[in-house]
């Protein structure tokens, strides 16, 4: 073969393998093109959003969006909780709420479920537009609402529902939303029909529940009197937000209502015994007129050994009432510890712990308050209020009262149904602080049948005790409860 035909030869090569190249370059377009126009009428046929003319834009579904809901049963007949979650993360929500047996109940819960949402969702958007640059935004906003629900006699309920709303914070604003019913007919009742409808007992109630605020330590320095004042003038509308817990009636007011936010939610609480006579009949079932249950008394003891009663007032207290307790354990000595109403659910395993070693409870009011400068219905008040926040943490009422600073009349003795004890020797260990001062004041004044007063506040007094309840146990003194030693008096 001669070089001409070779250089035919490989220009033919050439040519065809360009040929070919190009071929297969136009057959992979022309594929390419109508793979991707079927994709395209596939997902038009199935999600249609159109951004602009002539253009389709696919959307998968947001699972992070779906609503999902759990239903509980409760051990409550016909009630069942409902709890609902969005994971929306520009409007996330969980909410607790109740089903019943009853449409009128379930439409009055639905309802403020539903306007909650919209409360909320409303916000948001107002926030987005009125402040679109915001740089809080990257905050998240957040509903939470819980519900707690209580019992009264089997046959009321009461549902309090808690809201939160966080708009792009981290703090946010808490409301309450309250729900009393019976149970067994479906009927909501108001704070009108259990008080008769009666204006008066409305007004006397108002004033025990701003009386009971503004004396609340715990919200001292906190309140707005003026707010306060004004919402609880003795109008239905403001008292429209209350349940009814272990026999007392507990109003809520919303955070900031009436107070700084501080405080959050502030409640207080009306035992059902001290407003008895403006009760509806059937809610005055099941509860007496400011009576209190007491143990029975100990049987009497005819023995002529010599016996002393020690008392503690003030407590209890976190650390000092236990140092006591221990040092009375291991004398083998019970006392009787007359608590202060406010301090009670702050320790109540310690005032738990007492019982429990055996000793005697008895009520120093609510909040150590002199009876003898307020009226009869706040000495009631005082009274109920301690009763009932013993009998929550213990299951028993006091068995004894003591009036604080040992102030009583005659107006004051006529509502207490305990019997009231003083004391015989006082230690003053409330005026010295001074451990070894506590033995010396109880040797100048010793007895028989002795009620000796100290305080389960003071570190002076349990660092004295020991050596009191050594000599006392040295001199053959059997140590009682003041109601044992009662009878002997």
């Amino acid at each position: 073969m001669n070089n001409n035909d070779r250089k035919f030869g490989g220009r033919f090569i050439d040519i065809f393998l360009i040929s070919t190249i190009a071929s297969l370059i136009v057959l992979i377009i022309i594929f390419t093109t109508a793979n991707n126009l079927h994709k395209a009428q596939n997902v038009s046929a199935s999600n249609p959003t159109v951004n602009e003319p002539g253009t389709v834009n696919p959307i998968e579904p947001d699972i992070s969006s779906t609503v999902t809901q759990e239903i509980m049963n409760t051990n409550i007949e016909g009630i069942r909780i409902v709890n609902e979650t969005l994971k929306d993360p520009t409007k996330p929500y969980l909410i607790q709420s109740i089903k019943t047996n009853f449409e009128p109940i379930n439409t009055a819960i639905n309802k403020y479920i539903s306007d909650s949402k919209t409360q909320y969702e409303n916000i948001i958007r107002l926030k987005d537009k009125i402040e679109p640059n915001d740089s809080s935004k990257n905050l998240l906003n957040n509903l939470n609402i819980s519900v707690e629900i209580s019992t009264h006699q089997d046959q009321y309920i009461s549902l309090i529902f808690t809201k939160n709303i966080a708009i792009r914070s981290n703090q946010s604003d808490t409301t309450i939303y309250t729900l009393f019913f019976n149970n067994k007919t479906g009927e909501i009742i108001n704070l009108q029909k259990i008080l008769n409808g009666d204006v008066k007992s409305l007004t006397s109630l108002s004033e025990s529940v701003r009386s009971s605020i503004l004396k609340n330590p715990a919200y001292e320095k906190h309140i707005n009197t003026e707010s306060l004042t004004k919402v609880t003038e003795p109008k239905w509308n403001y008292f429209q937000r209350f349940s009814i817990k272990d026999n007392s009636l507990v109003f809520y007011f919303n955070k900031g209502e009436i107070a700084n936010n501080s405080i959050g939610i502030p409640t207080t609480t009306i035992p059902l015994s001290s407003i008895y006579k403006q009760l509806a009949a059937e809610f005055q079932k099941g509860i007496k007129d400011g009576s209190i249950v007491t143990t029975p008394p100990p049987t009497k003891d005819t023995s002529s050994s010599k016996k002393v009663a020690l008392t503690f007032d003030d407590g209890p207290h976190p650390t000092i009432t236990m140092e006591i307790l221990d040092l009375l354990d291991k004398y083998n000595a019970k006392a009787t510890f007359f608590v202060v109403g406010n301090r009670i659910d702050r320790y109540s395993d310690v005032l738990i712990e007492t019982f429990e070693r055996g000793h005697e409870i008895g009520n120093h009011t609510w909040n150590h308050t002199n009876l003898t400068t307020i009226s009869t219905n706040q000495v009631k008040e005082q009274l109920s209020s301690t009763n009932n926040a013993i009998k929550k943490a213990i299951g028993q009422y006091p068995t004894v009262f003591r009036p604080p600073y040992g102030a009583k009349n005659n107006q004051v003795v006529s509502v207490i149904e305990l019997p009231v004890i003083m004391w015989t020797i006082d230690t003053l260990d409330w005026k010295y602080r001074n451990a070894s001062n506590l033995l010396p004041m109880v040797k100048k004044s010793m007895h028989n049948n002795a009620i000796i007063l100290m305080h389960d506040i003071h570190q002076s007094t349990a660092d004295g005790l020991e050596s009191v309840l050594k000599y006392l146990q040295e001199q053959g003194y059997e140590f009682v409860t003041v109601s044992e030693i009662l009878q002997y008096k």
